[in-house]
């Protein structure tokens, strides 16, 4: 894993460091203004119009922006309840993105994007009243703070080519489908079964992505195996005996209907893990030195008014289905879909949908002998206010969580701000 990485970051450094292609200086103003135009006033109505609960900072905002700098801090906090007991969870993600174009870093190939993601989790988590094996809600979490993402991002060959280099979240290549986001259930993210790091454990990874035509999609990354949580988390990729990830997937999309808006993207991939692990209920211990799995995931966008293309209504269905070397891994199959449509009659930016899962748990949470299985089931409505606040109700259902749990009803609501 050290020298995979070493030779990646040797890599990415070589080509953002290649001499950028002169340009001719712009001419200058021959009347310069003698100082700068003030930031224009906000007009009324236009805070609740924006994409920021504090709005634009007195254009302050925008200017960062154009000079390559974007700043996102989001706040979200779930309240749910199951078996007649009450938690509240609280989540911060503050990211900052630089555009090494407009910073004038470096513009060999298309450019560059360095991207930092920094989070808080405070609160508990209602999966300790429910037990199910992999977790209610995609939040839940031990309380930590950390640095979850710092990565160097390039781009080739007008965007057909990426390649990423740092700690990363393997779930934006591997794991949510698209328009898959606004679930709440942990399982619509990464599969359940893959070992790739992801929220909250992170890693340390590099990855590359070729885009030789537009319907096709290919993507190969390695990672470290045994990412933490908290903290930094920049040198567990070293600690000797670690192991490492490499993972590989192809994506193919298609287009239908009036202006090609309809359609939907087929992708399927495979990854490898090498490390030292013991068997999962096995009758006769055993030792393996790797473990092995692949995934296959369908989703399709079907619009409401495919001639209009200002009008985002419409149907979104997703399939997915992934499997782990059932000797190996503690959640050999995993299988879902859900259905989600984006504009309830007047309010054309709110989202419904449901979904569902079903996976085996290998060693039941319970300590029942032999293998189970976890089903659940999710509902939710996601009301928009604006731009920066959402509110979304949640109801979810599970079915013998941990293998071997009684089923629990867990009802619940998540507000998210983006400040």
């Amino acid at each position: 894993m050290r020298s995979a990485l070493l030779v990646a970051c040797a890599l990415i450094a070589r080509i953002a460091s290649a001499d950028p292609p002169a340009h001719p200086e712009p001419a200058s103003d021959p009347n310069p203004p003698a100082e700068p135009d003030p930031p224009a006033p906000e007009e009324p109505g236009g805070w609740s119009d924006g994409d920021h609960l504090t709005g634009e900072w007195g254009g302050a905002r925008t200017k960062l922006a154009d000079h390559g700098v974007t700043l996102d801090v989001i706040y979200a906090s779930d309240v749910f309840t199951a078996h007649g007991a009450a938690e509240l969870l609280g989540h911060v993600d503050a990211a900052l993105t630089l555009d090494s174009h407009k910073l004038g870093l470096w513009s060999g190939g298309d450019g560059a994007t360095i991207y930092a993601l920094v989070q808080n989790n405070h609160g508990t988590g209602i999966n300790d009243e429910v037990g199910s094996a992999v977790g209610v809600t995609n939040l839940e979490a031990q309380p930590y703070t950390q640095l979850t993402e710092l990565f160097v991002e390039q781009t080739l060959l007008d965007e057909r080519l990426r390649i990423r280099i740092g700690k990363q979240d393997a779930n934006r290549d591997f794991g949510t489908p698209r328009f898959g986001g606004n679930f709440i259930n942990n399982n619509f993210g990464m599969f359940p079964n893959s070992p790739m790091p992801s929220y909250p454990t992170t890693g340390l990874g590099a990855l590359i992505a070729a885009q030789p035509a537009p319907w096709l999609l290919a993507k190969a990354a390695i990672y470290e195996g045994s990412p933490g949580v908290g903290g930094l988390g920049l040198t567990t990729a070293f600690d000797h005996g670690g192991g490492e990830v490499v993972a590989g997937s192809v994506a193919v999309t298609h287009h239908f209907g009036p202006g090609g808006r309809d359609g939907g993207t087929t992708s399927a991939g495979a990854w490898w893990q090498g490390d030292d692990r013991d068997g999962v209920g096995l009758v006769d211990p055993a030792m393996f030195t790797s473990n092995a799995g692949f995934f296959l995931q369908h989703d399709e966008r079907i619009f409401a008014h495919p001639r209009d293309p200002k009008d985002p209504r419409g149907l979104t269905a997703i399939v997915r289905y992934s499997h782990a070397r059932a000797d190996r891994s503690s959640f050999p199959h995993y299988a879902g879909g859900s259905l989600a449509w984006h504009g309830v009659g007047p309010r054309s930016n709110d989202t419904v949908g449901v979904g569902f899962g079903v996976f085996t748990v290998a060693a039941q949470v319970g300590g029942t002998p032999g293998r189970g299985s976890e089903a659940f089931v999710e509902a939710f409505y996601k009301l928009r206010l604006t731009s920066f606040v959402s509110l979304q109700p949640d109801l979810q259902w599970f079915r013998h969580p941990g293998g071997d749990g009684r089923d629990a009803w867990v009802g619940g609501v998540r507000i998210k701000l983006k400040l």
